[in-house]
């Protein structure tokens, strides 16, 4: 029978004075950690650079900068102009309502003055002379001048109800006029016809040019009825040359 002896194991026991150091490694937990700072880090450079905002150059920088600094130059002209025109446009208000203001005054007074005016043209009316010749509305008196030497015809017609309370009456003035050219040539000179209403009375004035070398002898005044069909009334003038 055959019995073997284990040797014993040598058990380390360091040396108190052993100068060699022994070897320490990092925590691999603490090695993933630093890797994931620095992918993290390179993750968000990378996104800065392809997708961030474009970090511009010194040249670009300053050149934005002059484009600011000139639309704030342009924005302050812009108000300072903006201020301008509302204070002038206040000032036309206030000058406006002061105008405005005076004319009303004004128009007071000249409402004072026609009311008279009126009375005193409605009895002048009922003097005017009545042509029932023709029916209840006719062409009372009528007065034609002509510049001498000029083509210039001013004129002024009394149009005339036979009472003041009849309707209305709306119609078409036509006036002509019969005369001769400077050659001897006789002719009659028809204005276009004008539209007329009134109720007891209508003056009506107006001032026509003439043909060249035309000298109106006597005028011709004739009311029609609204369709122009129908002639109302006429009359006949002379005409005073001055």
């Amino acid at each position: 029978m055959v019995i073997r002896v284990q040797p014993k194991r040598a058990i380390f026991k360091p040396a108190p004075y052993d100068t060699r150091r022994r070897t320490r490694r990092l925590p691999s937990w603490l090695i993933l950690l630093l890797l994931g700072v620095f992918a993290g880090a390179g993750g968000v450079l990378i996104l800065q650079t392809s997708y961030g905002p474009k970090h511009l150059t010194t040249t670009e920088a300053q050149k934005l900068t002059e484009e600011l600094s000139s639309a704030a130059l342009e924005r302050l002209r812009v108000q300072t102009k903006l201020d301008e025109q509302a204070r002038l446009l206040a000032v036309a208000q206030d000058e406006s309502e002061k105008l405005n203001g005076t004319l009303k005054e004004e128009l007071g007074s000249l409402k004072a003055l026609v009311e008279p005016l009126k009375e005193q043209l409605n009895l002048f009316a009922q003097t005017l002379p009545f042509d029932a010749r023709f029916g209840p509305t006719g062409i009372s008196t009528a007065q034609f001048i002509q510049g001498k030497g000029t083509t210039k015809l001013t004129y002024l017609l009394w149009l005339l109800q036979e009472k003041a309370d009849r309707p209305d009456f709306e119609g078409l003035l036509e006036l002509s006029y019969e005369g001769t050219y400077t050659d001897g040539r006789n002719e009659i000179v028809t204005l276009p016809r004008s539209r007329v209403k009134f109720g007891h009375y209508l003056h009506v004035t107006g001032q026509t040019d003439l043909p060249a070398g035309f000298t109106a002898r006597r005028a011709n005044a004739r009311l029609f009825d609204l369709d122009g069909k129908r002639q109302v009334t006429w009359r006949v003038f002379p005409i005073t040359i001055k």
